[in-house]
């Protein structure tokens, strides 16, 4: 067992309370008739008891025995009676510390029970304890009843323990307190305790003792119980001097001088502890509104964190994560900060702040906290101005940090640390699933783009626009397409196909498809409907190809004549000096859906006419038919003037889907018809190799869907005519 070294600062300290106290006894009151009752060591060797480690408690005691022998001795006081009172003052704080650290070992007597602990154990316990044996002693010594010597022995020393060592255990409840009053304040107001308890104790007759309490209530309510206990010390000290002075109300009294003596140490513990009771009352009340303050605000925080990690968990793409928590997550802990994503190329950071500037680069290597903690792998704290950097880290990867700025320098404690990891440890895998999800989208968008042909703007006869919006416009992708070409002999080819399915699947198939339908158009056939066929065929060895609806025509400059075929898509429509008619021949059911040979259709185009193809999702709507939706069309095409066809497609798309959110995929098509220059030649004639064109397979039998009737009824076309 390790021995403890020998305490001298504690024992000096100790021995010069002691003997302070134990003098002042003497000195003040042994001349008076009433004794010495209020006995102030007591307070002084109870405290350093409770505040000390059990191993030091008999060098406190031993102590506190040698000086009151010294004491007594030099007081004249015999042997025998003097180790009897050492005995008596050693065993009194003893008994009422065994007591108190048992029923509360570390006291805190701004609260309720550990004060009632204090009172029942250091103030009435252990002074009973002390004055029984002192009361013995002196009846032993002196001869008169025990009883006598008991009540004063019992009150003096009760009020020592009260007052001193209520003081000592105390003054540690204002350190680190904001409110509390400074050394000079603190040291104004005990002299104003003294003035005022000098002064209402200065008469005589008249009875002015009590006003002592209200003075005490308002220190109470204005500074809290460590001023209220050292006020009550002073008070304690002050009356009794006053009273052996020969001033107030007990200074006069001489039936039982002992027992009067007492009843004013009961009146000074009153007065001190129903302030201090007060004060006690105030604290507990002032730590319930803490209390609920704390925990209304930890419920702000979690409802708060709870929004933050439904945001993070809909939030798909790096802005979005840092949007969220620029928004709702610093917020929760900090004035200000920033939010930090380390690129892919892992040199720089893509920093948002709450200032709300906007996105901009940090290289790694700064030495600001944002950068440091993710080089790090640890969070970073800054003094002046207060900040607290934390890295997200997941999947052993470190994907940027968080930073939290503070105006109060104390602001970052234990709690605060924790709920920024926390927010760190959300923001973590929120980014590596963002950063999945932008690589899955770019891959998506690159596979898209090269679905979409690359057509110039001029082809023979015609002037050309296109565009597609996907309604997966988050992945970029789907199954709409469209493509525009020429054909030998002058002529052009046009296609606008609608796969089922908004996914990557579908994409595929239409990739396919598209693929397909261009080798088929370019080798020799028999019109649209020619094509359509063996596209049919061709599609039964493509997965997802089923249901398709496809359009397909040609146009021949030098006849002005179009040849298309419609597969189960909508019509084309054809606008001319702004009258718009709907092309409802060629009509047959979707692809691996038809019973037998396709038809097409016929029209002589007059020149300058606009040729508008497109897919579903440009006129469908869930609130409304598909009538509506094409009439919608209509009117707006009919509206249009003779512009280029790329005005007409942003237009045409800009009033049908401008502003709203897309269940389906939209591609439109603009083509401005015109006859071609009598000497303007063809383009060459395109050969395949046969194992270049996909195999025509047999198409699967009819699926038994009914004949899809055209959108709008049969209207005549000059020169119209089906072909079959």
């Amino acid at each position: 067992m390790t021995r403890l070294p020998v305490p001298w600062r504690l024992i000096l300290v100790v021995a010069a309370g002691y003997a302070a106290g134990s003098i002042t006894s003497f000195v003040l009151f042994e001349s008076s008739s009433t004794g010495a009752v209020l006995f102030l060591p007591a307070g002084v060797t109870l405290s350093a008891l409770v505040l000390s480690d059990r191993r030091r408690w008999p060098w406190i005691l031993a102590t506190a025995a040698f000086v009151e022998v010294v004491i007594d001795r030099a007081q004249g006081i015999g042997p025998v009676a003097a180790w009897a009172f050492a005995l008596a003052n050693t065993a009194e704080p003893l008994v009422g510390a065994l007591l108190l650290c048992r029923f509360a070992p570390d006291p805190d007597l701004s609260r309720r029970r550990d004060l009632g602990a204090f009172l029942l154990c250091g103030v009435l316990a252990g002074p009973l304890v002390g004055g029984l044996i002192g009361s013995l002693t002196i009846h032993w010594s002196q001869g008169p009843a025990v009883l006598d010597g008991l009540l004063p022995f019992w009150a003096g020393d009760g009020l020592g323990a009260l007052t001193v060592g209520g003081a000592v255990l105390t003054w540690r409840l204002d350190r680190g307190r904001p409110d509390a009053p400074g050394p000079a304040r603190r040291a104004l107001l005990l002299l104003l305790t003294a003035g005022v308890t000098v002064a209402v104790f200065w008469p005589v007759v008249i009875p002015l003792a009590y006003l002592t309490i209200p003075w005490l209530f308002w220190l109470a309510v204005r500074y809290g119980v460590a001023v209220v206990t050292e006020a009550g010390l002073v008070v304690a000290v002050t009356a009794n001097v006053m009273t052996v002075v020969g001033r107030g109300p007990w200074a006069t009294l001489s039936d039982s001088p002992r027992r009067e003596a007492a009843v004013l140490q009961l009146f000074i513990a009153v007065a001190v502890l129903s302030a201090w009771l007060l004060a006690v009352e105030i604290a507990e009340r002032e730590r319930a509104r803490s209390v609920s303050r704390r925990e209304a605000a930890a419920r702000r925080r979690v409802e708060a964190l709870q929004e933050v990690t439904a945001g993070l968990a809909t939030a798909a793409t790096t802005d979005a994560i840092a949007e969220v928590l620029v928004r709702s997550g610093i917020g929760l802990l900090a004035d200000s900060g920033a939010v930090g994503v380390i690129d892919r190329e892992r040199a720089r950071l893509r920093v948002w702040t709450t200032a709300g500037d906007g996105a901009a680069d940090l290289p790694l290597d700064d030495p600001s906290p944002l950068a440091t903690a993710p080089r790090r792998g640890a969070a970073v704290r800054a003094r002046s101005p207060a900040a607290l950097a934390v890295p997200a880290r997941a999947a052993g990867t470190t994907f940027g940090a968080l930073e939290f700025r503070f105006t109060d320098e104390h602001a970052i404690d234990d709690d605060v640390a924790a709920m920024a990891r926390t927010l760190a440890e959300l923001m973590a895998p929120a980014l590596h699933r963002a950063r999945l999800y932008e690589e899955e989208r770019e891959a998506a968008h690159q596979l898209q783009q090269s679905f979409l042909p690359v057509v110039p703007d001029q082809l023979p006869g015609a002037e050309f626009a296109g565009c597609y919006r996907p309604a997966d416009q988050h992945h970029d992708i789907g199954g709409d397409w469209y493509d525009a070409f020429p054909l030998p002999g002058g002529r052009i080819g046009f296609a606008v196909g609608d796969v089922v399915g908004h996914d990557l699947r579908a994409a595929a198939a239409m990739g396919q498809l598209h693929s397909a339908l261009s080798a088929l158009a370019a080798a020799p056939h028999d019109g649209p409907a020619g094509v359509l066929d063996a596209l049919d065929r061709a599609s039964a060895s493509i997965a997802g190809a089923e249901l398709t609806t496809i359009g397909y025509g040609e146009y021949d400059p030098a006849t002005c004549r179009l040849h298309y075929a419609c597969a189960g898509h909508p019509p084309p429509l054809l606008v001319t000096d702004h009258h718009a008619q709907f092309l409802t021949g060629g009509r047959s059911r979707p692809l691996a859906a038809a019973a037998g040979p396709r038809s097409e259709a016929t029209v002589d185009v007059p020149p300058g006419s606009m040729l508008l193809w497109y897919s579903d999702g440009l006129v469908e709507r869930r609130d409304a038919d598909l009538d509506t939706g094409l009439g919608h069309l209509t009117s707006i095409a009919s509206r249009l003037d003779g512009a280029h066809p790329r005005t007409w497609c942003d237009a045409l798309m800009r009033e049908l889907t401008g502003g709203q959110r897309l269940h389906d995929d939209v591609v439109l098509i603009c083509l401005r018809l015109q006859p071609s220059a009598p000497d303007a030649a063809g383009p060459q004639a395109v050969s395949l190799e046969a194992g270049r064109v996909p195999s025509l397979l047999r198409g699967p039998p009819d699926l038994a869907r009914p004949q899809q009737p055209a959108p709008n009824p049969r209207q005549s076309v000059p020169g119209h005519h089906d072909q079959q």
